[in-house]
């Protein structure tokens, strides 16, 4: 009896000991670097990747956690694979924000975390961390780019409301615009951008077809549909459809394109995905997010998005993303 039980303890350690190097591989062997700032006295922080032989002039790639998580958190919810993207090129810094209390104030009137309470300016951080890496790895300011999950997803859509000249382009996961009585930005011009917006449609804390948001039994207001936000992005760029993606049998991605302005915007529909992040290198299962989407690779596909022209993102009809890479 002793005999076993000391046996389903070392099992259960070797397990533990397996999800803690599956979860912290990278890590271990990359190391991130860190840096803080103070601002209205209170102490904010990023993590970033930077590759070893960065070329001159490097893009930014600012990636936004979602709501209770972690900067490292959201770097191992995305595979690593901004950071192996940034590796392969030697042309991109990717940075992973801290939100306060683990939340961004985005521009919901409805949000009951202490970001959106004591009116954190997020945005102001957000220009803090582009000026730190333009003094410090003199990065090209015409390249710079939000990606926002969640809660992330709807800073991202603040940033586009306040500051859109500081960005060449965006994407969301999980996100929908909220409705404009419960909007702070509704009030903003807004200008065309170029986006790129991916949404499940068995989304279980954000509605792919809109209404109330709730998460721990906490309301955050109601929301649009997905594809309500996807065109509202496609009007306010004046984009005309370009072509349509297929990732077997269970999404479809969808392309506009603006000649004149080249901008471009993209909606990512995915039957059957989860709140999650699709990926090939994190694939735990967490119930409360839901199913993960096998045939698409969002962090491959938004690296495409915002780094080849309009005009190549078609791909053949019925590919995977991550098995043509």
């Amino acid at each position: 009896m002793k005999k076993m039980i000391v046996g389903a303890l070392l099992l259960i350690v070797a397990a533990i000991a397996a999800l803690f190097l599956y979860t912290y591989r990278w890590n271990i062997l990359h190391p991130n670097k860190s840096h803080s700032l103070t601002l209205d006295g209170y102490e904010r922080t990023f993590i970033y990747h930077i590759p070893k032989h960065i070329h001159k002039n490097p893009k930014l790639v600012i990636v936004y956690h979602g709501s209770g998580l972690k900067s490292f958190m959201m770097q191992i919810f995305t595979g690593h694979e901004f950071d192996l993207l940034a590796d392969k090129t030697q042309d991109a810094i990717i940075v992973y924000p801290q939100g306060y209390m683990h939340n961004w104030n985005d521009c919901r009137k409805v949000a009951p975390y202490p970001a959106k309470k004591m009116n954190i300016d997020d945005v102001s951080f957000t220009k803090s961390i582009i000026s730190y890496f333009k003094e410090q790895y003199n990065i090209d300011t015409t390249q710079v780019y939000a990606i926002g999950y969640s809660n992330g997803g709807q800073m991202a859509f603040r940033l586009a409301a306040t500051i859109p000249d500081l960005f060449a382009g965006y994407a969301t996961i999980g996100s929908t615009l909220t409705v404009p009585e419960n909007n702070l930005c509704s009030g903003s011009i807004q200008q065309p951008i170029s986006i790129i917006l991916i949404n499940g449609q068995q989304d279980g804390i954000v509605p792919y077809n809109g209404g109330e948001i709730t998460l721990n039994g906490e309301s955050f207001g109601m929301a649009e549909s997905a594809p309500f936000t996807a065109e509202y992005w496609r009007a306010v760029a004046g984009a005309s459809p370009l072509s349509t993606q297929h990732y077997g049998h269970t999404a479809v991605q969808t392309n506009y394109y603006n000649k004149a302005t080249h901008k471009k915007v993209s909606f990512v529909n995915i039957k059957d995905g989860g709140h999650n992040i699709p990926n090939r290198n994190f694939r735990l299962y967490i119930p409360k997010l839901g199913y993960m989407n096998k045939d698409v690779d969002a962090p491959v596909v938004i690296w495409d998005f915002f780094f080849k022209d309009a005009l190549s993102l078609p791909q053949p009809e019925n590919s995977n993303a991550w098995q043509k890479k």
